[in-house]
Protein backbone atom coordinates (compact mmCIF):
# COMPACT_ATOMS: atom_id res chain seq x y z
CA UNK A 1 0.00 0.00 0.00
CA UNK A 2 1.12 3.50 -0.66
CA UNK A 3 1.59 5.89 2.26
CA UNK A 4 0.84 9.66 2.37
CA UNK A 5 4.51 11.43 3.95
CA UNK A 6 4.83 14.70 5.62
CA UNK A 7 6.31 17.30 2.97
CA UNK A 8 5.08 15.25 -0.27
CA UNK A 9 2.83 17.29 -2.87
CA UNK A 10 -0.65 16.44 -3.83
CA UNK A 11 -1.68 17.96 -7.30
CA UNK A 12 -4.78 19.71 -8.02
CA UNK A 13 -8.34 19.22 -6.82
CA UNK A 14 -7.99 16.36 -4.87
CA UNK A 15 -11.17 15.29 -5.55
CA UNK A 16 -12.32 17.87 -3.56
CA UNK A 17 -11.10 16.51 -0.15
CA UNK A 18 -10.17 20.33 0.63
CA UNK A 19 -12.98 21.83 -0.27
CA UNK A 20 -14.64 22.93 -3.43
CA UNK A 21 -12.17 25.94 -3.93
CA UNK A 22 -9.18 24.22 -3.73
CA UNK A 23 -7.80 24.12 -6.75
CA UNK A 24 -4.18 25.13 -6.07
CA UNK A 25 -1.29 22.44 -5.52
CA UNK A 26 -0.79 21.42 -1.60
CA UNK A 27 2.10 19.98 0.58
CA UNK A 28 1.37 17.86 3.09
CA UNK A 29 2.13 19.56 6.75
CA UNK A 30 0.54 16.55 9.26
CA UNK A 31 -1.06 13.24 8.65
CA UNK A 32 -2.90 10.68 10.76
CA UNK A 33 -4.94 7.57 9.51
CA UNK A 34 -8.09 9.07 8.33
CA UNK A 35 -6.44 12.85 8.17
CA UNK A 36 -4.55 14.90 6.34
CA UNK A 37 -3.21 18.52 6.83
CA UNK A 38 -1.71 20.60 3.48
CA UNK A 39 -1.41 23.91 3.10
CA UNK A 40 -1.43 25.46 -0.71
CA UNK A 41 2.24 25.85 -2.21
CA UNK A 42 1.66 29.65 -3.17
CA UNK A 43 0.82 30.53 0.89
CA UNK A 44 -2.58 30.64 2.45
CA UNK A 45 -3.97 29.17 5.35
CA UNK A 46 -4.02 25.24 6.02
CA UNK A 47 -6.71 23.12 5.02
CA UNK A 48 -7.80 19.83 6.67
CA UNK A 49 -9.36 17.01 4.68
CA UNK A 50 -10.55 13.50 5.71
CA UNK A 51 -12.13 10.38 4.71
CA UNK A 52 -15.19 10.64 6.79
CA UNK A 53 -15.68 6.39 6.61
CA UNK A 54 -12.85 6.28 8.99
CA UNK A 55 -10.55 4.74 6.32
CA UNK A 56 -7.07 5.11 5.60
CA UNK A 57 -6.79 8.86 3.52
CA UNK A 58 -3.55 7.78 1.48
CA UNK A 59 -5.82 5.60 -0.52
CA UNK A 60 -8.18 7.64 -2.08
CA UNK A 61 -5.45 10.37 -2.17
CA UNK A 62 -2.33 8.69 -3.61
CA UNK A 63 -3.25 9.02 -7.13
CA UNK A 64 -3.14 13.10 -6.58
CA UNK A 65 0.48 12.60 -6.11
CA UNK A 66 1.81 12.00 -9.31
CA UNK A 67 1.61 15.82 -10.94
CA UNK A 68 -0.94 14.87 -14.13
CA UNK A 69 0.00 15.71 -17.88
CA UNK A 70 0.55 19.15 -18.83
CA UNK A 71 -3.03 19.67 -20.91
CA UNK A 72 -1.88 22.46 -23.37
Amino acid sequence: MNQLQIGQILYGYCGGFFGRESYEDKRIEAIGFDWVVVREIDGGGPDFGYTQDGSNISEPLWEYTTKPPDES
